[in-house]
């Protein structure tokens, strides 16, 4: 199953998806994460969502909390 990871930042969720058996992960952050340890996009997340979100099975987001709460 394909896994989108949004606002992924180093991919501390990712990595728990990963554990339970995902193994196609695509992580989307605005900032760079050179540690992401899947498939990364530098991209705005919410865009990314509109242009390609039907191509996932599972949609993970985690926005920053300070920001969108």
């Amino acid at each position: 199953m394909k896994l989108l990871d949004l606002f992924c930042g180093a991919g501390g969720a990712a990595m728990g998806y990963y554990r339970a058996g995902f193994d196609d992960i695509t992580g989307i952050d605005i900032k760079p994460q050179p540690h992401y340890p899947f498939k990364f996009i530098q991209a705005d997340a919410l865009e990314y969502l509109r242009e390609h979100g039907r191509e996932y099975d599972v949609i993970h987001a985690s926005p920053p909390c300070q920001r969108f709460s």
